[in-house]
């Protein structure tokens, strides 16, 4: 039988973005996921392209009857991921506690059923994302605090945080979750992006 959900992801045209979703589509071809990855323009930021993700969903949500579940593309699958056809909710993602920052809403593997509530909240997570221009945008207007901050406001919205093995970050939950095996993991291209676009040395991103 088939997956009910389409995995799905994107990228950006003529970068390092664009190796990373062959890796990414090797991956799934290897579980027999049915995805959809698409390929954009640089839209001219790293913020930007981020913000980008709020209105894929919503073009693939409006254009095709299916659960989505969408990774960052800089993701690979390591195992199929049985959890997601058992989730009874309508927002999976992980919310995780850093010692750089608590509550942090980690948006590169995030499952959205198909329905009108999930509808609703994607477009108030757009609306969110479009109040502050992109060249202002700190942590706290990230797009995907901007994803948590929506989602919390929907009291109807049935949520579940996943496990950090469908998160797995692989450096930072190898030291926090060291017996954990990752499902879906996550390799950080973004840090990467920054330290080419800043020449400080000293320059960290936390993502």
């Amino acid at each position: 039988m088939s997956p009910q959900f389409l995995v799905i992801a994107y990228y950006t045209e003529s970068t390092s973005y664009e190796v990373l979703a062959g890796n990414l589509k090797r991956s799934l071809q290897n579980f027999s996921l049915p995805h959809y990855i698409e390929a954009i323009e640089d839209l001219g930021s790293w913020e930007k392209n981020t913000h980008h993700k709020a209105y894929f969903i919503k073009e693939i949500l409006n254009s095709r009857n299916q659960d989505v579940l969408y990774v960052d593309v800089d993701a690979q699958f390591k195992s199929y991921p049985d959890l997601i056809p058992t989730l009874d909710c309508d927002i999976a993602y992980r919310t995780q506690d850093f010692k750089w920052r608590a509550d942090e809403a980690l948006s590169g593997t995030l499952f959205l059923k198909n329905n009108d509530r999930i509808k609703r909240f994607v477009d108030r997570w757009i609306e969110l994302n479009e109040a502050v221009p992109a060249e202002r945008m700190k942590p706290e207007t990230w797009e995907q605090k901007n994803m948590q901050r929506a989602q919390r406001e929907m009291s109807d919205l049935v949520y579940y945080n996943l496990p950090p093995e469908y998160t797995f970050i692989y450096d930072h939950m190898k030291i926090m979750y060291p017996r954990t095996t990752p499902v879906i993991e996550h390799y950080q291209e973004s840090r990467n992006v920054h330290k080419r676009s800043n020449p400080n040395p000293n320059f960290r991103v936390r993502r």
